[in-house]
């Protein structure tokens, strides 16, 4: 790696004709791309008995894009972004692409299932691919840029540990078939950097697909840099900053990496070659739709506080009780992989690359600041850290195994199973199917939201509790509170409407009713449970369109006919 060009090699030189170079990329399509081939029908799929999640963080997020998807399969175009599907008194502010996706799909008939694997399935590959490119671009073999392509996604820290622990004292085969538990996620351990597919690339849409457009832009900057952009056209240029811009509505957090990483770029050729005027039009080119797209899709965003100052990340005392230190935190969430980036970053002197710096510094960055609302949604920007961090770190693991004698060897091999076996072992209980699937919603649950969706209308607004797992985001109409989790995520102060809510579900309040513009009501068991809500008032006043499984529907200013009022309210809380 040399820090103005890259890999000490001829600049015009094709990376696709390099020795090995498609046998590198054969390589990587068949390991990760096969694993990713194979676990993605298994992630998301429906039995007789309801829709499955074949993981539990698609089971906690993915109700939420669902949710987001059905925006664009059910509304018109002019009001996709005109009101939030789980925050409806807001505009429709989430980095929407992936969803918008997956809901075109739908939309023209591809079942929901598919509409969801497949693009994330191609995502997948299409990152496996862009990502090996990458490396192969800034390292000098394939077999190292494939060794870096590894460690990306098998980040873990120490985690790994509890595991030998666990198999020395009961070694039993069932333990090796099904890891009974998740060793980058130790919470009463402190580890909390979890592994990136297993928290990132499978729950969070946005990553998965912002992941290959950062690389893709970022592989053709490279490629052109050597010649100071001169075998690029401005036209060319100008589309790329514009395909960088769609990040905005991809995923923010990819965008503001993406920023950072070519900031350091422009300032190494601009002190060491003079080299700025493209630079200065890849910015424009990209910056000035990115702020037409965040005036369009986050009008509202800025007063959230999602910058914040918060050294010590989740050590910090306002995350809550954290009896280590900062110190012990890092070595049990990276092990080694950090302590090799730094001895790789000076004994090879890395430091005059400055992709390298980059990742070094967003490191930091999400060590001392707070991005969004939620601290732990800094993993969004560590995971581009990680990424570039990876260079260094495969370089001196290279290095190392290539040193003669065979101590050398067995320490390189020691130092990368130490990298990597928490996150092998997570990545292999992802495939143990039924023991680690959750159900999302029932048959039963389906089969209701089917019905709601049939007589209600796209746009319809419904007062219903904010359970997670509502069956109203999968009917996609639209809530006034959904989860309230998601929504302190977001930064959204909740706190008027909830009350609002809770004031309408119990008394039928008219007046608020009407100000919302509420269309239907939803009585049921998470209803009763979490908001005291009674059927009776409704039952008074409103018709009883659907009831199902101890569920009530109330079609809001459809007078109730006589004698509807009692059957409505019998059998429910008065």
């Amino acid at each position: 790696m040399d820090a103005t060009t890259g890999p000490a090699r001829p600049a015009e030189a094709e990376d696709t004709a390099r020795p090995g170079w498609r046998l590198g990329l054969a390589a990587a399509l068949g390991s990760w791309g096969l694993y990713f081939l194979v676990l993605w029908p298994r992630m998301f799929f429906e039995r007789a008995d309801g829709l499955w999640a074949g993981w539990r963080t698609i089971w906690a997020d993915w109700v939420a894009h669902l949710a987001y998807a059905n925006v664009f399969a059910e509304r018109s175009f002019g009001r996709w972004l005109e009101s939030h599907p789980i925050f409806a008194t807001q505009r429709f502010d989430y980095p929407f692409l992936a969803d918008a996706v997956s809901g075109l799909l739908m939309r023209v008939g591809v079942d929901r299932v598919a509409a969801f694997v497949v693009p994330s399935l191609l995502a997948s590959l299409l990152l496996v691919a862009l990502l090996y490119a990458f490396y192969a671009r800034l390292l000098p073999t394939p077999g190292r840029a494939l060794l870096a392509t590894t460690l990306f996604f098998t980040n873990g820290g120490a985690g790994f540990l509890l595991f030998a622990s666990e198999l020395a004292e009961k070694p039993t085969g069932a333990l090796l078939a099904v890891p009974p538990r998740e060793y980058t996620w130790l919470p009463d351990h402190h580890v909390e950097w979890i592994n990136i597919v297993t928290s990132e690339l499978l729950p969070q849409r946005g990553l998965l697909l912002g992941l290959p457009i950062g690389l893709f832009v970022l592989l053709v900057l490279l490629r052109h840099r050597p010649s100071g952009f001169r075998d690029l056209s401005s036209g060319r240029l100008v589309a790329l900053g514009a395909l960088a811009s769609v990040l905005v509505v991809t995923h923010a957090h990819s965008f503001l990496a993406l920023a950072w990483l070519c900031a350091w770029l422009f300032a190494f050729d601009l002190f060491a070659r003079r080299v700025w005027k493209p630079w200065l039009v890849f910015a424009a080119a990209s910056g000035v739709p990115a702020l037409a797209l965040v005036a369009l899709a986050y009008q509202d965003v800025g007063s959230r506080g999602f910058l914040a100052w918060y050294p010590g990340w989740l050590t910090n005392p306002a995350y809550g009780p954290h009896p280590i230190s900062f110190w012990l935190f890092l070595w049990l969430n990276w092990g080694v992989f950090l302590p090799l980036a730094a001895v790789a970053l000076l004994r090879l002197r890395l430091w005059r690359e400055p992709l390298v710096l980059a990742g070094a510094s967003l490191f930091v960055a999400a060590m001392l600041f707070r991005f969004q609302p939620h601290p732990w949604d800094n993993t969004k920007l560590l995971t581009w850290a990680h990424l570039l961090l990876c260079l260094p770190v495969a370089q001196y693991l290279a290095r190392l195994w290539a040193k003669p004698g065979a101590l050398a060897r067995q320490l390189a091999v020691a130092l990368f199973v130490f990298a990597t076996a928490a996150g092998f072992l997570d990545l292999w209980r992802l495939l143990g199917r039924d023991a680690v699937s959750v159900r999302m919603w029932s048959r039963e649950e389906l089969e209701l939201a089917e019905s709601f969706r049939r007589l209600s209308s796209p746009d319809a607004l419904v007062l219903a509790s904010d359970d997670h797992h509502h069956w109203v985001h999968v009917a996609g109409r639209r809530v006034l509170l959904g989860y309230r989790g998601w929504l302190a995520s977001y930064g959204i102060d909740y706190g008027p409407v909830e009350r609002d809510v809770a004031t309408m579900l119990r008394s039928a309040d008219p007046e608020l009713l009407a100000r919302y513009g509420v269309d239907f009501v939803v009585i049921g068991r998470s209803e009763r449970q979490d908001f005291a809500a009674r059927a009776a008032p409704f039952a008074e006043r409103h018709a009883l369109v659907l009831e199902a499984a101890g569920t009530q529907v109330f079609a809001v200013g459809r007078p109730a006919p006589a004698g509807e009022a009692a059957a409505a309210g019998g059998g429910t809380q008065p």
